[in-house]
Formats: C-alpha cells, sequence, structure tokens
C-alpha cells in the first residue's frame, strides 16, 4: 500500500512538472513569437501591455545583437532604432523600432529576443529575414527607344528593396513613353525568374508596330456633320505639316469626353460617346472611329432659384432680386439646354455675388428631367452668406520690394467689398511682374475677427526672386548681322536706395525694391552697334503717370554709307484704367552720315555732315491683351495712334498708326495654340520732301519677308550719274497689311511648343506719296525654336515675292537668333 501511494505521488509529481515546463516553454514560445510580430507592436497590442515581458521591462541592456544581416550593414540597423547599451529595456521603444525597421521596406520579417543574463542585465536580439535587393535593372527589347530614353524611369529602381507598387509604376511608365512614339500596342512584361534568381530586374519589351491614324470617322453622328465634330479631337492624322498622326490611349479618352461635352452643351443630355480602331493588315495603321449615340435633344422649361439660407425666406433673395438673377443667366426659357451656358450662368451669379462681398456665396445647379418629354427644369440654388470688407492688406515675403510695388497691382484695398474675383486678377498681375518666384505669390481671405465683425483681412504672400541679371549674349540676323551683347539690367531697381555699406552693394540690397527698371546694354557688332543707359519708373510716385529716359549711342553701317547717331529720349506716360495708355514723348539726337560712296543717291549728299533732330510728340495705344502675355500674345488686339513734330534742322510731321490682333484658333491637349495673328500699319508725313533720309520709311528684310532690309523703297538718283539707281532713299507713305498662323510641332515648355512652323503672308508698299500703287506681296513659311535659355524665339523665314517692283532687291532667306551665354 505504501509503496502503491509513494508510486502514485510520484507520478502526480512528475505529470505536474511535465506540465510545468510545457507552461514555461508555451510562455516563451508565444513571447518569441509576439515580439516578432508587427502587429504585436502596433497599437491594438502594445508590447508593454504582455505580462510575460515583466521580467525584462525596466532591466539596463547590456548588449544588443543582430543575426541574419547579409546585405545590410548593422550601422544601418543601428541609425533607426532607439534601443541602445546601458539603457533600459523598454518594450514602447522596441515597438517604434520594429515599425521604423519595416518602414525601410529592406526586411521582410523582424524578430526580437529579450534575454536575461547572470548579472541581470538583458540582451536585446534583433533576428532579420532580409527583403530581396534590385542589384541592377536592365531592359531587352527595345530598338526605338534607347537606354537612354528609359534611363529616368528605370534607374530609380536600382539598390532599391522589391517593391512590387514601384515595379508596376516603372513598367506601366515605359508603356507610356512608347505610345508617346506611337506604338499603341507596346508591351513591357517582368521577366519574375530573373528577379528571383538573381535580384535583377529585366523588362522585357515588345514594340509591335509603330501606329499611324490614317482616318478619322463618326458614326451615329446626325445633328452634326464630321467636320463640325472634327474641331473637338485632338488625335491628328499623318500626313502634312510634320504631322506624326501617333495614336494615344490618353488623347483618345479625352477625344471621346470632349465629343460628348459637344453634345451636351448643345442639348444633348442623354449622349453616349466611345471609340474603336480598325488596324491595318500589317499593324502599322489605324482609322479611329467614334461611336455617338445622340439621343433627344433638350430644351429648357422653366428656371427655378433656391436661396438656401437658413434665416431667409425660401426663394427670397435679400441682395438680387429674382429678376436680377435670370438677367445675370446665359440661358432663358425656351432655349436649348447647354452645359456650357449653365456653367457660364452659374459662374456669372457667383461672380456676381463676390464682387459685393459675399466672398462665402456658393451657386450651384441641378438638372430636374421631364421623364415623359425632353424638357429641363433648372433649379439655381444659392447660399448667400455674410457681406464682407477688406480689412487689413497684409503683404508677408517681401525683403526687399516696397509694400507699395506690391500694393499698386492689388485690387483689394481696405473698406473694398472682399472680392475673390478681385483676388485672382490681383495673383495673375502680381504673377506677370516677374518679381517673384513663378507659382510663389498667394492670395487669401482670413476669417472674421469677433472684434471687427464684417471685415476679414486678406493675406498677400509672396517669395522673391532674382531680378537682376548680369548677361553676355549674341545675336545674328540677316538685318543687323552679327551683334555681341552684355547688359545689366534690375527690374526692380530702386534709384533712392543707395548703399550704406560695401556689403549692401555686395549682397543685392542696395538699389533695388521700387518696381524701377534699369538697363545698361553694350552691344557692339559689325554692322551695327550700340550702347545705351536706360531708367524708367511705370508708377511715378505712386500715380497712374510713368517716366522713363534713355541714352544712347548707335552706328550703324548701310551700303553706301554710314550712320552714326547720339542722343537722349524721355517719355511721361499715363494710363487711363486697363486698357487705354498715353504717352508724350521727346527727342533730341545728332545724326551723322558719313563714308558717303561716290555713287550713292543724292539724298544721302543732302544732308552730309552732323545735323540736329529734335522731336515731341504723342502715342495713344489701347489693348485687350492679358497682362501675362504681353510677351507672347495668343489673343487680344493693340492699336497705336502716334504722332511727332520733328524740328531743328528739320521741320516736318510724323503720323504713324498701327493695329495687331492675335487669334487662337484651337488648343491642343499639352496647352500649346496655334495662332491667327495679323498685322496693319500705315506712317506718312505730310510735308513732301522736308523729311531726310534717315527719317524716311522702308520696308524688308524680318519688317516683310521676301525683300532685303530696306528693299521695299522708291530708288534715289545717283550723285555721280544723275538717273535713277538700284538704292532705297525711303519714302513718305508707307503701308503694311500682313498674317501669320503659327503651328505647334514638338515639345512643350508651359504650354509654348519647342519648334512651330508659321506660315505668313506680307503684303505692303512704300511710296512718296499716299496710295496703293507698286504694292508688293511675298508669302512663305518658317520656323520658330524655343529654347530654354532665351525668351525670345529662334526665327527662321523663307519669303518669297510674287508681287514686286523693278529694282526691288530680294531677299528668300531671313533669320534672327539671340542667344544669351
Amino acid at each position: 500500500m505504501w509503496a502503491k501511494g509513494l508510486a502514485g505521488i510520484c507520478t502526480r509529481f512528475f505529470i505536474m512538472a511535465q506540465q510545468a515546463i510545457f507552461a514555461v516553454m508555451a510562455v516563451s514560445v508565444v513571447a518569441v513569437v509576439a515580439l516578432g510580430s508587427p502587429a504585436a507592436f502596433g497599437q491594438e497590442a502594445p508590447a508593454g501591455a504582455r505580462p510575460e515581458l515583466a521580467a525584462a521591462e525596466g532591466r539596463p541592456i547590456a548588449e544588443l545583437r543582430f543575426r541574419s544581416l547579409e546585405k545590410t550593414a548593422d550601422q544601418f540597423v543601428r541609425n533607426q532604432i532607439r534601443t541602445r547599451e546601458g539603457r533600459p529595456f523598454q518594450s514602447a521603444t522596441v515597438s517604434e523600432d520594429i515599425a521604423r525597421l519595416y518602414r525601410t521596406g529592406r526586411f521582410r520579417h523582424v524578430d526580437v529576443l529579450a534575454e536575461i543574463l547572470a548579472d541581470g542585465a538583458v540582451a536585446v536580439v534583433y533576428v532579420f529575414e532580409e527583403a530581396q535587393i534590385i542589384e541592377d535593372v536592365q531592359v531587352v527589347g527595345n530598338r526605338s527607344l534607347s537606354d537612354g530614353e528609359l534611363g529616368d524611369v528605370v534607374d530609380l529602381l536600382q539598390g532599391t528593396p522589391v517593391d512590387e507598387f514601384q515595379l508596376g509604376r516603372a513598367r506601366r511608365a515605359i508603356e507610356e513613353l512608347y505610345r508617346e512614339k506611337g506604338y499603341f500596342q507596346a508591351l513591357v512584361t517582368l521577366d519574375r525568374e530573373t528577379l528571383d534568381r538573381d535580384g535583377i530586374v529585366l523588362f522585357r519589351i515588345r514594340e509591335g508596330e509603330r501606329l499611324r491614324v490614317t482616318g478619322i470617322r463618326f458614326d451615329g453622328n446626325e445633328a452634326f456633320s464630321a467636320k463640325q465634330l472634327r474641331t473637338n479631337v485632338k488625335t491628328e492624322i499623318a500626313g502634312w505639316l510634320f504631322k506624326e498622326g501617333a495614336l494615344r490611349e490618353d488623347v483618345l479618352e479625352t477625344d471621346v469626353v470632349a465629343i460628348a461635352g459637344f453634345y451636351k452643351d448643345r442639348g444633348y443630355l442623354d449622349v453616349r460617346a466611345d471609340r474603336e480602331l480598325t488596324m491595318s493588315p500589317d499593324g502599322r495603321e489605324a482609322i479611329v472611329t467614334f461611336l455617338i449615340a445622340e439621343g433627344p435633344r433638350y430644351t429648357l422649361r422653366d428656371i427655378r432659384i433656391n436661396i438656401r439660407d437658413a434665416e431667409k425666406e425660401d426663394g427670397a433673395a435679400s441682395v438680387f432680386s429674382t429678376e436680377q438673377l435670370a438677367g445675370l443667366m446665359k440661358l432663358k426659357r425656351g432655349d436649348v439646354q447647354s452645359a456650357r451656358r449653365v456653367r457660364e450662368s452659374v459662374s456669372a451669379i457667383r461672380d456676381a455675388y463676390h464682387r459685393l462681398g459675399y466672398a462665402d456665396a456658393s451657386v450651384s445647379a441641378r438638372e430636374l428631367r421631364d421623364s415623359e418629354t425632353p424638357e429641363v427644369d433648372l433649379l439655381i440654388m444659392i447660399t448667400e452668406g455674410e457681406q464682407f470688407r477688406v480689412g487689413e492688406v497684409i503683404i508677408q515675403g517681401n525683403r526687399l520690394t516696397k509694400h507699395n510695388v506690391i500694393r499698386r497691382h492689388s485690387q483689394l484695398q481696405p473698406e473694398r467689398p472682399l472680392d475673390p474675383v478681385a483676388m485672382e486678377e490681383s495673383r495673375r498681375r502680381l504673377e506677370s511682374l516677374r518679381l517673384f518666384q513663378p507659382g510663389s505669390v498667394t492670395i487669401t481671405y482670413q476669417t472674421e475677427d469677433p472684434a471687427d465683425p464684417g471685415y476679414r483681412d486678406v493675406l498677400i504672400e509672396v517669395e522673391e526672386t532674382n531680378t537682376a541679371s548680369f548677361n553676355f549674349g549674341a545675336a545674328v540676323s540677316t538685318d543687323s548681322g552679327v551683334i555681341g551683347t552684355v547688359s545689366l539690367t534690375q527690374s526692380n531697381f530702386d534709384i533712392a536706395n543707395v548703399p550704406t555699406s560695401v556689403d549692401d552693394l555686395l549682397a543685392g540690397r542696395a538699389f533695388r525694391g521700387a518696381g524701377q527698371n534699369f538697363a545698361l546694354v553694350l552691344a557692339p557688332g559689325f554692322e551695327l552697334q550700340t550702347y545705351s543707359l536706360s531708367l524708367s519708373d511705370p508708377y511715378f510716385l505712386e500715380s497712374d503717370y510713368s517716366v522713363g529716359g534713355t541714352i544712347f549711342f548707335r552706328e550703324r553701317r548701310f551700303q553706301d554709307y554710314d550712320e552714326q547717331r547720339i542722343g537722349a529720349r524721355g517719355q511721361v506716360g499715363r494710363r487711363f484704367g486697363d486698357r487705354w495708355t498715353g504717352a508724350v514723348t521727346v527727342r533730341g539726337e545728332q545724326v551723322d552720315p558719313s563714308d558717303i560712296d561716290s555713287d550713292a543717291p543724292i539724298d544721302i549728299f543732302e544732308v552730309e555732315g552732323a545735323n540736329i533732330i529734335l522731336g515731341v510728340g504723342g502715342t495713344l495705344t489701347r489693348t485687350t491683351v492679358p497682362p501675362d502675355e504681353r510677351l507672347n500674345p495668343g489673343r487680344g488686339a493693340r492699336t497705336t495712334l502716334g504722332v511727332e513734330q520733328i524740328f531743328g534742322d528739320f521741320n516736318f510731321t510724323k503720323l504713324s498708326a498701327r493695329h495687331e490682333l492675335w487669334i487662337t484658333l484651337d488648343e491642343d491637349f499639352l496647352g500649346r495654340k496655334k495662332i491667327l495673328s495679323l498685322s496693319t500699319s500705315a506712317r506718312f508725313i505730310p510735308q513732301s520732301d522736308e523729311a531726310p533720309i534717315y527719317e524716311r520709311y522702308f520696308l524688308g528684310g524680318q519688317s516683310f519677308r521676301g525683300f532685303e532690309l530696306r528693299g521695299v523703297s522708291p530708288r534715289g538718283i545717283r550723285a555721280d550719274t544723275g538717273v535713277i539707281g538700284n538704292d532705297p532713299v525711303g519714302g513718305e507713305w508707307a503701308f503694311f497689311l500682313g498674317a501669320e498662323y503659327l503651328h505647334p510641332i514638338w515639345g512643350n515648355v508651359d504650354g509654348r511648343a519647342i519648334m512651330s512652323g508659321v506660315l505668313f503672308i506680307d503684303t505692303g508698299t512704300v511710296r512718296d506719296e499716299v496710295g496703293f500703287s507698286e504694292y508688293r506681296v511675298s508669302v512663305g513659311f518658317g520656323l520658330r525654336l524655343l529654347l530654354p535659355i532665351s525668351p525670345v524665339p529662334l526665327a527662321f523665314d523663307f519669303g518669297f515675292p510674287i508681287a514686286k517692283e523693278d529694282g526691288d532687291e530680294e531677299q528668300f532667306f531671313n533669320f534672327s537668333i539671340d542667344l544669351p551665354f
């Protein structure tokens, strides 16, 4: 009995010991697994909340160990973690370390073990399973695009962890590059076996044939002809004028949306559009067919206006009456329902509220269609909000530019209505000054100050840029030959801001901040050389007046004589609103023709030697060209009328009129514009035989392509023979009428094509009296190249006279190149 009882006790003790050992082992396994799981260190289950870590918590860390690191240096891991030797063990810190290590993307799995040493300290062991690192990136099968062209896409992958998202994005980017080149069927695949085995990303490219669009068709269009719909399509047919006709998926999708929008703007609200491709047997050409289901045409049955402000009665407008709001709309009852006119109506109503200071006003429209007839009720929903005025206008970011330079271009003034429309116009004007970093000008209105109800401050933020430039350059043209240029310009000059120290001058703090324009230009050349110093203030004494002046020396070599001018010019101008400007000009010059050839016209010998030219004149200009397009207009018109009275050694009057018009005919999906420009001018000297040869009018060269500089002109009588020669002597009446069409061809820089083609026709005449006989006409084509280093495109023109006079000197090729170094 005793032996049997003892055996039972031993058996129970053994079972209990075995269970205890299993329990300890289970806790240890759970602790290790839990520590190795990233979820255990997240917010859902913080490591410090587990009782099995209580033994290690707070104990000093004796050492850190890193296991299974093959491609990653120990120091890289130490840089990511905050757990350190000598510090107490903190589960929260370990949790953050693991999360940080996972974010590097270099590890697939991270385990952390905490071993308690004999002296009571802790050894923290990080166990890693490293992620695969991309050793190299290669492409095969690319015949049309070089490795260099693909390098910007693939080079970013090398040395980074394998990331399926990044690999997919790189693959799609390569396909997009091919589609831009016309390879619509290009397919890029990733060699997974090579990646898993060698860590090399190998993109295999199947280029396919380069697809060219050879035809565009429309199917299902009954209300509008294919010609009308074609103007909405950006996909081009391969053919004339450098049109490659490349087929692009994104452009096709844009075309489908544009066609649907065209129909909706004309009342076809249920229109559906799609496209299909018909490939040629060799896979190199495609015909694009746009499929259209027009649906019925809707008309506007009624307009409902709902003022949704809670404190106002339904349908009652406290600012505008219902009749006034209806008058602002571009749609009337019975009109064809137009999505475009709905948008314009919403914008017009919103702008009307904004101009009165209801800056928070919101306007939206909803179409309520009749279920039985193609009619629509238009519901205009308005939330007026409160009316605000401008409180303080705060300007920030201008370290050197004076506040008044910014304020003069802002249409937001204290006590005026808080107008978001004026805010946007002010922003555009400040951007066009080029005194600040492009895109850095922001204008926002602040929340209402409870201490000053009804007013909201306006914050104008700018980031200044370097407005001074010291440039070396060269220009060459058929009109002026080769000219070198050294210029010092400052578009934010301040003549009153004299330096107080050498540091002010060297640091660029002196002579800056008032928005004045200063230019020193030294331009020596073989045929023409000019040296000038100019200063102007567009807002003299913060008024609508502008003042400016220039002193200059100019020497020009003509075929029969040299001409030297030295003098000064001054101008006082005034702005009359945004479109009209007037100016009074004065000039004083000494003109000295010299080195006259013996066979030159007698008109030159008559004015040989130094002569004084004094002039007082005026100009009146009206322009609708947007301020941000004044250098490269794409729309608008400009008209200038001028008169100048000359006295001194001569006495006569000069009259002039010029009108220019720019029309954007189309705009492609890159924002590049197709522009038609028209120009006409007339100049007249009423007093016959009073003006010297160097004050008369000439055409030719870049002013009349197809003819030499001064090539369009009456001819003079030779001094040596007394008969009419071939040398131009200018006329007292000049008329010009021309047109030019600019078409983008290739490239894009801020919405302007790097390469553009032009077609032009120049017409006009120069005579001794008013008339249109001896009329010349030339036609031609040209090329414009826009380079990043030059704001002015390089111009190359080929002109072909089709109507000319005897003695006219033709010049088929004209060019103008101006390059800063």
